[in-house]
């Protein structure tokens, strides 16, 4: 049975396109190609590319078509970030998350429902990147995310399964959530053809009339009536002053390759703080299923993460700098146990004692002469104790962007006439710190699309995930397994994940482990593990775009997701 809607699905995206694209798991290209997480949203990037666009283009084109074919994980109602990589040498990242409401007398904590809405941003961010760096117009690009909404798509596993886990939330919506996204009351199955004629006329106002369309036109009208007669906080006012901001990409490296990946409020200078950290061990003698291996990135992400926790967000005085320093990275790499786990705690006072202080590196500052300043400044005793789609053109130019509702499904709430669902983003704040919530304040996230280039400047990936709190490891891992153990890009996707967060108290494992790699890990390490099955969506779902050395693309889809790359025939 399968196999049937395997094949029903690929006729489908086939007959989809009305240009030669060519659409497959792992697909070689030297013409370009499109990784994403939705084998329509491949080939709708793909299309572009036929028809002449550039990586921009059909980044632009893939994530609307995201919106059409994933509604329940991207879309209108959301945000997300992208790192744009030109055949020049320009690195740009374009800031689109969401943003607080600019009243919030009236805010009470909601994990779903209109309190839990963040003023979307997805629609300014791909307008703004297409404006300024694509060459195609913007109905051009949302051509194909209309023909899909209007004449409907191949429902998947994937689809079925998130639809499934989020049937209660979208029945009791307040909106439309029932009427657009079930059957009469009923869950759609496998196989199904989905259509969202509602969907489709909002995305053609959009087309027609660009971002005023949405942030203060006709559907800026929809949200704030909605919002207003259900107790919501975003305004009229909320829309027509967001903007998505322009900024410099965070640019490290690891073991000489160049990493250009998102600025903050994301998790860029985590990603990079964690693989300096990694750095400063030889971990190309060991091997992917090494215990010694998982223990010194789990405990590099863990270290990491909680001093993302503790000063990363919204802030102009984030200390970047010294998070990314790899003079910091000394000192992080001095608190890991070669022999131990570092005891997870459950308590986040505990778990604060162990970040550490970057803002002791910025300006160049070495690991050295902070030792030395702290010698000559401690009292002379002794202390009882130490203490993600993927997009790459003909051309050269890349994109890598990550976009998101926050929970699948979002707030819930899908906006009258319109079809677009709401993002839960709200949720994403904390109650102290430099992500606390503030009015226009954009929620801290750990999505890090990246881009990776060889030693040399030469393209060698692109890559992102989704997967929220897995995210950072599965993308560590991502380029450690290409970079240190020289794996192939398609294999070291499928090969297990495991995950290290600084609010986990166990270790995530999936399936696919030796045994005795689990024994070393719990027994010796002293690690509680939570194992999980093989190829499990928890751990997220890469899309990702290698570049060979003889200059051919290989674009692979999610192992996890049920994701596709596709590319133009010529």
């Amino acid at each position: 049975m399968k196999k049937v809607l395997a094949a029903l699905l690929l006729l489908f995206v086939i007959n989809f396109s009305l240009f030669a694209v060519t659409t497959g798991q792992i697909l070689s290209s030297k013409f370009g190609v499109v990784a994403a997480a939705n084998p329509y949203a491949a080939a709708a990037g793909a299309e572009i590319l036929e028809k002449g666009g550039n990586a921009v283009d059909a980044a632009v084109a893939t994530a609307f078509a995201l919106g059409v074919v994933e509604p329940y994980a991207s879309g209108l109602g959301g945000e997300g970030v992208m790192i744009i990589h030109m055949s020049n040498g320009q690195s740009i990242a374009i800031d689109y998350k969401s943003a607080a409401p600019l009243d919030l007398s009236k805010y009470e904590r909601a994990s779903t429902g209109p309190l839990s809405v963040c003023t979307p941003g997805v629609v300014d961010g791909l307008i703004k990147a297409l404006s300024e760096w694509g060459t195609m117009t913007l109905e051009q690009v949302m051509e194909p995310a209309i023909r899909l909404a209007k004449e409907g798509f191949v429902l998947n596993e994937t689809f079925i399964s998130v639809l499934s886990d989020n049937y209660e939330k979208l029945l009791n919506d307040l909106g439309e959530g029932a009427s657009v996204y079930l059957k009469d009351g009923l869950l759609y199955e496998v196989g199904d053809i989905f259509k969202n004629p509602v969907l489709a006329k909002t995305l053609e106002l959009i087309a027609k009339e660009g971002r005023d369309a949405f942030y203060r036109g006709e559907i800026a009208e929809k949200i704030e009536k909605f919002m207003s007669e259900n107790g919501g906080l975003i305004t009229r006012k909320d829309l027509e002053e967001y903007h998505a901001i322009v900024k410099e990409p965070i640019i490290g490296d690891y073991r000489g390759y160049k990493i250009i990946t998102a600025p903050q409020p994301v998790g860029g200078a985590t990603l990079l703080e964690a693989l300096n950290i990694l750095e400063r061990f030889n971990v190309s003698d060991l091997s992917w299923d090494d215990p010694l291996y998982i223990h010194l990135l789990s405990e590099a992400l863990y270290l990491s993460t909680i001093d993302m926790r503790t000063y990363c967000g919204d802030d102009p005085n984030v200390p970047v700098e010294g998070l990314v320093s790899k003079e910091y990275a000394k000192s992080r790499f001095e608190m890991i146990p070669l022999s131990k786990a570092i005891t997870r705690s459950s308590k986040a006072s505990e778990r604060q004692k162990l970040a550490g202080d970057p803002s002791k590196y910025v300006e160049g500052k070495k690991f050295f002469e902070n030792i030395l300043k702290e010698l000559e400044e401690a009292p002379k005793v002794e202390s009882p104790s130490t203490t993600h789609a993927s997009v790459v053109d003909r051309w050269g130019n890349a994109v890598a962007f990550t976009q998101t509702l926050s929970s699948f499904f979002g707030s819930g709430n899908v906006v009258p006439g319109t079809g677009i669902i709401l993002n839960n983003e709200m949720g994403n704040f904390s109650t102290s710190g430099p992500n606390a919530l503030k009015p226009g304040r954009r929620p801290r996230t750990t999505i890090a699309p990246t881009i990776v280039l060889r030693p040399n400047g030469d393209l060698l990936m692109v890559v992102g995930t989704p997967g929220a709190s897995r995210i950072l490891s599965t993308l560590s891992q991502l380029i450690v397994n290409v970079i240190d153990f020289g794996y192939s890009i398609d294999k070291a996707m499928l090969l297990p994940k495991f995950c290290s967060y600084d609010t986990y108290t166990d270790l995530k494992i999936e399936g696919g482990f030796p045994e005795e790699t689990i024994r070393i890990l719990k027994n010796y390490y002293g690690y509680e593990l939570e194992l999980y099955p093989e190829l499990d969506l928890f751990f997220g779902g890469p899309n990702c775009v290698y570049k060979q050395e003889d200059g051919t693309y290989v674009g692979v889809g999610s192992f996890r997701r049920q994701g596709a790359a596709a590319a133009p025939e010529k």
